[in-house]
């Protein structure tokens, strides 16, 4: 008995894939601190928009997360010495949040990771093959939005 096969869900388990080999050897640090995905990603997200001023709101925006839920995520990262708040100066309610070199250096061993996952994923696919793909992936992506 064949059973259909569903682009929706081929895209699903490809994803959980990627995710789970791209996380897999960099959610935990030598010294033991162990990393959420939603951890990883915030740390991303300050560490690619360190030249802006970005405060907790800035992140419950850009994750569409409730503000319990940012503030126990950067509480946690703090305690963990990846992330430090500092005070604004044209508001002192408002607290900048930035990366501490720590946590730079687990940002840079998950691009290495997410570059050497790439690689493993297009190995023995064309180019020509990889720009199909891609345009076709586009096209789904229209497609939805």
């Amino acid at each position: 008995m064949r059973q259909e096969r569903h682009v929706g869900y081929e895209i699903k388990a490809l994803s959980n894939l990627l995710r789970r080999k791209v996380l897999e050897s960099t959610c935990a640090t030598e010294e033991g601190d162990d990393f959420t995905e939603m951890q990883v990603k915030v740390l991303g997200f300050l560490a690619h928009n360190r030249d802006q001023e970005i405060c907790q709101k800035d992140i419950e925006e850009a994750f569409y997360i409730r503000r319990s839920t940012a503030s126990r995520l950067l509480k946690r990262l703090e305690a963990q010495g990846f992330v430090v708040r500092q005070a604004v100066e044209r508001d002192a309610r408002l607290k900048r949040v930035t990366t501490t070199p720590k946590a730079d250096a687990l940002c840079q061993q998950v691009m290495e990771r997410i570059k050497s996952v790439e690689q493993t994923l297009t190995k023995g696919i064309s180019q020509e093959e990889l720009q199909q793909f891609l345009a076709t992936v586009e096209k789904l992506k229209q497609n939805l939005t």
